[in-house]
């Protein structure tokens, strides 16, 4: 399921948002005024990293912040798409938003439709890829086995199966890659900071503990072992 985010200084706009997106079969994460109140730029970057959106929906005019700043700050650290709302329709917004790094611009007021149907075209573009799964077998130490679905990023083994977050995937990427060996937290952050994932030390922690809780819905428990001072290792 996307998980779509709604910053939005409009409350009432942006919980019609959140229904008309949950009633269409996404995720809506509506982000409100009090939850950026008293936030700078890297507080806002760190609270829509750690909301893992699948595609942002931004206002263009925000208490405290300029919306184009902030698309473009967020299209340095993210690859995550984002489509502007406001209620400045000029061909001058528009051209500046996309020069910032908006996939799209959808001027207020809008039809819901419209908005949905600008959404999926962005969503197509960004994560459909060829319907032929990547298949990969990991086969551990310990005798267990379990497979990654790269097309999907999903995990399974036997009849259990659990999808991952787009950090939750890289990081599991990171560690199969480098299977049986040690990986420490400074170059994990690196890879992922270099892929345009805005993550810290805090986010890696959540990342990986989550990680590990999908790795045991399907019944593969202790594979990610901590080397205390040093790393993590998948063995």
């Amino acid at each position: 399921m996307y998980r779509i985010g709604i910053l939005e200084d409009d409350i009432n706009l942006g919980n019609e948002l959140k229904v008309f997106l949950e009633s269409n079969g996404y995720e809506g994460h509506f982000i409100t005024p009090s939850a950026y109140k008293d936030k700078d730029e890297a507080g806002m970057m760190q609270l829509l990293a750690e909301a893992e959106l699948s595609l942002l929906l931004l206002d263009i005019r925000l208490p405290g912040f300029d919306g184009i700043r902030l698309c473009k700050a967020f299209r340095e650290k993210s690859s995550v798409p984002v489509i502007m709302i406001t209620s400045d329709n000029s061909e001058l917004t528009e051209l500046i938003s996309i020069q910032s790094g908006a996939d799209d611009f959808v001027p207020k007021p809008f039809n819901t439709r419209i908005l949905l149907a600008r959404m999926e075209g962005v969503l197509r573009r960004v994560y459909d890829k060829d319907e032929k799964s990547d298949i990969k077998k990991i086969d551990l130490e310990n005798g267990l086995s379990f497979t990654i679905d790269t097309a999907k990023a999903r995990i399974s083994a036997g009849d259990d199966e659990a999808e991952l977050s787009k950090n939750e995937f890289m990081i599991l990427m990171i560690l199969v890659k480098n299977l049986g060996r040690i990986v420490s937290r400074d170059d994990i952050i690196a890879e992922l900071w270099d892929d345009g994932n805005f993550v810290d030390d805090n986010t890696l922690t959540v990342n990986m503990t989550r990680l590990r809780q999908k790795l045991s819905q399907i019944g593969i428990e202790g594979a990610v072992s901590t080397k205390r001072g040093a790393g993590y290792m998948l063995n």
